[in-house]
Formats: C-alpha cells, structure tokens, sequence
C-alpha cells in the first residue's frame, strides 16, 4: 500500500502526497524504479477550501480519505487545476461525485479536457494570464506557463505565503521520506538532482526552451518566493538552488561547469564494443570526466537515465554498426531521443563499425547535422579491423577532447 502524507507546511496550508511506489514506466514510456509522488495542495480560507490538484486515478478513493483528514470534501469551494494530465486530475471524477458545487479554475483550455478526459461538466471558470483572485484574506496569482509541459499548464503564487506551486515544473522522480529539500543530506541531494534532471530530460525535454522562457517570466514578476510546490517530489524551501539548475539545464549545460562525456553504444557481436573502449582508454588517460551506457546483447542501461546525463554534458560519444543498409535500430531509436529531448549544445564523437558496406556513419553524421549537433569526427570501419583503425579513433577522441579544452 503506498503510503500518504497530509503535512501542514504553512499555517493553513496543506501537502496531500502519496508515495507511488508501484509504478515502473512513467507515461507508460520511462522505467522509474525509484518510484514518483503525486502532490496536492489544501489552504484554508476565511471564504471555505482551495484545492490545488488531485492525484492519479488510481488513488482517488485514498485521496479522498487523505483530504477527510483536513476537511469533509463537500466543504470545498474551489479547486484550481494546474494541469491536465492524469496524474495530476485523475480523482478530480471522484471529488466532482460526492461535490458538484466546486467551482473549477484553470487555464481556458482545461474545460475541454476535464469535460471529455472524465465525462463530466463540473462548474468552470476560466483564469486569465497573471489574473488576480482574492479568496478570503489570500491573493492568488495565476500565470501561464504552456509546455511545462502541456498547453493548458498554469501555476499558482500565493501572494500572502509566498508560495509558488508549479506543478510538474520544479518536481522529480523518486520517492524519499522528506518533505523538503532542506532535509535531505548532501549525499541525498546529490541523488535527488539527478532524479529531477531525469525527470526534465523524459518529461519536459522535448520543451526545454519554454523552461527558460517561463523562468524569465517568473523573474519579471518580481515574486517573492519562499517556497516552491511541485506536484511530485520534496518542497523547495531555497527556490533559488532549484530555479538555478533548471536554468543550466535548460540550456544543456552544468551548474558545476564541469564538461561531462556520455558514451553510449551499441554493440551485436563485441566489434563495436571493442572500439569503443579504445576512446574510453583516452579518456581515462586524460581523466577526462564520462558516463557510459551500453546496449549490449545480455546487457542494457536505461533510456531514462541516459538523457539524464545527456541532458547536461557537453559532448558525446557514440558507438553502433551498420544494419539493413541503414543505422542499427536500438541507436535509431536512441538518436531520436536524443534530438527530441535534449539541447543541441552538443559535440559529438561518432564510431561505427560494417560487415559489408559502411552507411551507419554518413547516416547518423547527417541526422545530428541537420538537427543542430556538431560532429567532430566519424570513424568508420570493417568489423574485425579494429587494430587498422586504433589509432584513427585514439586522434579523434583527443580531436574532441581538444575542442572541449580538457
């Protein structure tokens, strides 16, 4: 049973997470064996409840029970949702069928999706961008934020809490028994970011230059928030750190500055593999800073955390054969990730390998080039012929290693 939380984090403010430790694939796509929270928001008004969100449908009779902890839901006046997706409106069905007097609020596109999302037509009110709406002794701000990471996606800032709550934007996989980031160890924080920057390259990536666009926009409104509330993940009690990394983030780079090399391949019958080692040797020489992630055939990493450390390196070395007179699939379909979803600041070492016609090299040369990658350098050979071509993939490591400046 996953467990639940109802926290108050602020004088009349409430956390309603649950801990979804069941779930293995997020979107039925990204293999997240650290599991996920879903957050809601309560606040107490002196004109009745605002709920902000709901959880995933699977949970909505837990969530009802969590929100009979604070409050009976027939006494809840107004639910703002951030966000369409499932996860977050998935028990809005549920609260909708024991109070259909709430007055739903979101963004002008919301009314259509709850309306045929769930097959209900609850009480609607449309919010316009940067809107001002006073609910008792509170002033709640609304402001626009499409693509992080649907159209339709607003957030909240709570003038008189200083309170920024955001939906997917600012949130994570993983599951901790943490409310807020300011627990965590640096250990733990270490192991959280890379779960955020996880989440931001699988579920925000393919829309990383709206994350840059809506953090200027928050920095315009002069906002000053103490606290920022995700729907999944800990509370950001030092906005500043996380708003910090996604604008890095957002741009494909570090926080650290430090230029990190992700090797990826893929390798049938050990040829590739063989190759590829030969540029790891060269980075190890140069202690040079890298990840690897192989796709082998009794061994696979996971997309997931590849874009995770792709999202932030700086260049890339990548390793696959010829296959059908064309690139080998497993690395199509990693290529295809890699342009939609991580930024182009990237160079990019290629190495391939043929049995009786080398195409894989020109094809995947002309894929990254169209699409805004540089490519330093492709080594190409004939399976077996690796000691003829050692040296060829030795120069163009240290090419790349140059061009980096390491």
């Amino acid at each position: 049973m996953p467990k639940t939380y109802t926290v108050e984090i602020k004088p009349g403010f409430y956390l309603l997470r649950i801990d979804d430790d069941q779930i293995k694939y997020f979107e039925g796509l990204w293999y997240i064996p650290e599991g996920i929270t879903y957050n809601a928001y309560l606040l107490k008004t002196k004109d009745g409840y605002v709920l902000f969100d709901a959880w995933k449908h699977i949970y909505g009779k837990e969530f009802i029970n969590e929100l009979k902890k604070i409050v009976d839901p027939k006494e809840i006046k107004y639910l703002i949702i951030h966000h369409m997706e499932p996860d977050h409106s998935g028990s809005i069905k549920d609260l909708l069928e024991i109070n259909s007097e709430i007055l739903v609020l979101g963004h002008p596109l919301t009314k259509g999706m709850i309306e045929s999302f769930y097959n209900v037509k609850p009480k609607f009110k449309p919010v316009k961008d940067n809107e001002v709406l006073e609910i008792g002794e509170y002033k709640l701000q609304f402001i626009y934020t499409p693509w992080l990471h649907w159209p339709e996606t607003i957030m909240t800032y709570i003038e008189d809490l200083h309170v920024l709550l955001t939906c997917d934007a600012f949130g994570s996989y993983n599951i901790l028994d943490k409310i807020y980031d300011t627990e965590l160890s640096p250990e733990e924080h270490k192991e959280y970011m890379f779960y955020t920057r996880k989440y931001i390259a699988t579920v925000i990536g393919h829309y990383a230059s709206w994350i840059e666009k809506a953090l200027n926009k928050l920095e315009s409104l002069g906002f000053n928030i103490e606290m920022i509330a995700p729907a999944h993940g800990i509370i950001w009690k030092n906005p500043d750190i996380i708003m910090k990394y996604y604008h890095s983030w957002s741009r494909g780079t570090s926080v650290s500055g430090k230029k990190k090399i992700v090797v990826v391949y893929s390798s049938m019958y050990g040829f590739v593999d063989k190759a590829v080692k030969e540029a790891v040797k060269v980075l190890d020489e140069k202690k040079a800073f890298y990840k690897v992630y192989r796709f082998l055939d009794y061994y696979r990493d996971k997309y997931s955390d590849l874009l995770a450390d792709l999202l932030n390196s700086s260049a890339i070395i990548l390793g696959t054969a010829t296959y059908e007179a064309s690139i080998f699939p497993l690395m199509r379909y990693i290529l295809d990730l890699i342009i939609e979803k991580i930024p182009k600041n990237k160079k990019v070492l290629v190495i391939t390998n043929y049995g009786w016609g080398g195409v894989a090299g020109k094809k995947i040369r002309e894929l990254l080039t169209n699409n805004g990658f540089e490519v330093v350098d492709v080594v190409e050979f004939r399976a077996g012929q690796i000691d003829k071509f050692r040296d060829k993939i030795v120069e163009a490591t240290n090419k790349l290693l140059e061009i980096l400046g390491e």
